[in-house]
């Protein structure tokens, strides 16, 4: 399985940018956190000729009406090829956080391998604006988190399936100096 190298790195250079965003207090929430991180991802594409949509908290629907919610999808003409939950916790340890949520959002995604439709269910315009995507079997599933404290090892509580695809972004916030950015692509593998 292909390891989507150039993506990994795109989305580490997104992350590092909107960390350093942060550290000059102009991140003030998760959506603040996304705009950064989303704008940097377009920039990084734009200028490398790869030709990307970015959902941001689009509706996904799989198999028997259900759907969720992911913080972010990327999409080349024909799949997903990643999908981004983000946690904005400055103050509080990744331990506290409902990371489990957003694990089990990313492997009911990973779990949907065709007809998976992404949708704006508040767009108003033009009909035919629903498209459906397959899940790319090398797709990249992405946690990134800002929280306290020490690392959180988040990939020894992701389902097996998951850890050959995630991909960790770690920012660990302390009082009185920068944040620690740490990128995590397979189990205690660094990068």
């Amino acid at each position: 399985m292909q390891s989507r190298a150039p993506l990994r790195k795109h989305l580490r250079q997104a992350w590092i940018y909107a960390i350093k965003t942060y550290s000059r207090a102009l991140i003030n929430s998760e959506r603040g956190l996304q705009v950064y991180f989303c704008a940097k991802l377009l920039a990084i594409f734009r200028k490398e000729g790869y030709a990307r949509r970015i959902f941001v908290e689009p509706r996904i629907s799989g198999d028997k009406g259900k759907h969720r919610y992911p913080d972010v999808v990327i999409c080349n003409r024909r799949q997903i090829i990643a999908v981004v939950e983000l946690k904005y916790q400055p103050r509080v340890p990744a331990v506290r956080g409902e990371y489990q949520k957003d694990l089990d959002t990313l492997c009911w995604i990973q779990e949907r391998t065709e007809g998976v439709a992404i949708s704006n269910d508040r767009y108003l315009g033009p009909s035919g604006q629903l498209r459906t995507y397959s899940v790319a079997k090398d797709a990249l599933f992405c946690w990134a988190g800002v929280y306290r404290a020490s690392r959180f090892d988040i990939a020894c509580h992701a389902p097996r399936k998951l850890t050959d695809q995630l991909l960790v972004l770690h920012a660990i916030t302390d009082d009185d100096r920068e944040p620690d950015v740490l990128a995590e692509f397979r189990r205690h593998q660094q990068d």
